[in-house]
């Protein structure tokens, strides 16, 4: 794993049993980050254009000229450091990872920069799932081959990115992938190739598509 790719080091994640792996994304799949979003562009003056299904191009300010790409990083920036804590959950996401957590082990990661990651985590606290953090930068199908090569057991990815289960599939075909939109919006501007395993919009599906792969691991 190359240097300042992931915050922290893999090896602060321990596991001493048996039970598969849940690799987790945070923003739109436990987090509603559009949701903030929005209400933060609307402070500020701005607008989302629900044009496709990406952010460069989708910013806009009043005049309808997009927001460059280093303007969005900016924005973005500060975004994070003035929402990340108090950023509302995605509707079933806690109920369904605390039930989750009976059958898997649970590993978050997420893109957040990593001056956020404090952040985040204490967020993640405050909403009492408390389940190993990393921060992750760019694509995560490296970070995510170096966790299944760690645990080396039936591991399981979702995210709301079909460019991040491309990754993932790409580096490792045997992790399991859902592909979870739950922003109706956002699914309707879904033009990728199909990569994923499984596709879903709420988490009683992701819980149903889990549930049943224990089910199913336990009469084999």
């Amino acid at each position: 794993m190359p240097k300042n790719k992931i915050y922290p080091e893999l090896e602060t994640i321990g596991s001493n049993n048996t039970k598969p792996v849940i690799i987790c994304d945070a923003d739109q799949v436990i987090f509603n980050f559009m949701d903030g979003l929005i209400k933060y562009l609307k402070k500020n003056d701005l607008l989302f254009k629900w044009k496709s299904y990406a952010l460069n191009g989708n910013i806009i300010n009043k005049q309808g000229v997009p927001l460059s790409s280093l303007e969005i990083k900016l924005l973005l920036k500060d975004f994070f450091l003035n929402c990340t804590s108090e950023m509302s959950l995605i509707k079933g996401a806690k109920s369904s990872l605390k039930k989750l957590s009976t059958y898997f082990d649970i590993i978050i990661l997420s893109n957040i920069p990593f001056d956020y990651y404090e952040q985040r985590k204490l967020a993640l606290k405050k909403n009492h799932l408390n389940f190993p953090f990393i921060a992750n930068k760019g694509g995560k199908g490296e970070t995510c081959h170096s966790i299944f090569n760690m645990f080396n057991k039936r591991t399981w990815f979702i995210d709301d990115s079909p460019h991040q289960i491309l990754s993932v599939k790409q580096a490792v075909p045997k992790i399991s992938t859902i592909l979870y939109i739950n922003d109706i919006r956002l699914a309707k501007l879904l033009d990728n190739e199909k990569c994923w395993d499984y596709y879903s919009n709420t988490w009683n599906e992701n819980l149903k598509i889990f549930m049943d792969f224990i089910n199913y691991d336990r009469h084999k």
